[in-house]
């Protein structure tokens, strides 16, 4: 059974961390309206503040979007996390252009 509030969406963005440095070792998973998914060989303790940028068309600029560890997992047998971001302090234009990606 899946908990999930929202749909996720597969996607491949950069991720950085509170020091605006490129989390090298990770890659995204999902999107989502109200955060990202990603799986990273770096352990994030839970709110450590991240940003993410968003391409949500080929039209348009992407929007960076700053949010918060929700959650972190072990993946078994690999020296990587799979980890839950939740966005946050994000903007309403910003939010309404994420609704309108996940409405097309």
């Amino acid at each position: 059974m899946n908990k999930r509030e929202n749909t996720r969406h597969e996607c491949c963005v950069p991720l950085m961390d509170e020091r605006k440095e490129t989390l090298s070792n990770s890659r995204t998973i999902d999107i989502s309206r109200t955060g990202v998914g990603f799986i990273s060989a770096r352990f994030l303790p839970i709110n450590s503040k991240l940003m993410v940028e968003l391409a949500l068309s080929r039209e348009e600029h992407p929007v960076l979007v700053q949010g918060r560890v929700k959650w972190i997992e072990k993946i078994p047998h690999t020296p990587n996390f799979r980890i839950g971001m939740n966005f946050s302090d994000i903007s309403s234009e910003t939010q309404s252009r994420i609704e309108q990606h996940f409405k097309s």
